[in-house]
């Protein structure tokens, strides 16, 4: 073998070395979106109570003893703020907004495409309801006697790769 077969073999194979790594940092950068995605599906509900009823000063609650004496101890004007709960309220509000938004963007995009993967990602995770009350659902709004839960699973699977490509852009791909 020559020098010159020798480099074009050598290059070649760092080429396909290099394609491959690219192709698994790409693969664990779409699992960790999907991922993602799963964790705010299923806190969702909980996330958005929080943002509901998250006391971030003592304006936004009724007045108690512990109250009055946490609003003497921290603040002398009765407003006391606790930073971190307010914060945390803003930022959870944030991410409800745009998860909302890009549900709203899903649920056009499942319609136009007559699809059921909305509705199979919303009845699961917003609605906790179970994969076979699922589709029997499904089932009956196609006009077909049954479904196989895999199929319900393929569509949750597609829903939740789609919404992961909405809510986190390019990280997702």
């Amino acid at each position: 073998m020559t020098e010159e077969e020798i480099i074009k073999v050598a290059t070649k194979t760092a080429i396909e070395v290099y394609e491959q790594r690219i192709e698994r940092e790409q693969e664990v950068r779409r699992k960790r979106a999907r991922d993602n995605t799963k964790k705010l599906l299923r806190g969702y509900n909980e996330l958005k109570e929080h943002c509901e009823h998250a006391i971030a000063n003592t304006e936004d609650s009724v007045p108690s003893d512990l109250q009055l004496i946490l609003a003497e101890v921290f603040d002398r004007k009765g407003l006391l703020k606790v930073e971190a709960i307010a914060a945390s309220k803003r930022r959870t509000q944030l991410i409800i907004e745009h998860i909302d938004c890009m549900l709203d963007v899903y649920r056009k995009q499942c319609a136009y495409r007559s699809s059921e993967n909305f509705y199979v990602l919303m009845a699961y995770y917003v609605h906790g309801d179970n994969i076979k009350m699922i589709a029997d659902d499904v089932a009956v709004k196609k006009g077909v006697k049954s479904l196989d839960e895999r199929t319900i699973y393929r569509y949750l699977e597609q829903a939740e790769s789609d919404l992961s490509l909405l809510i986190w852009g390019l990280q997702a791909v």
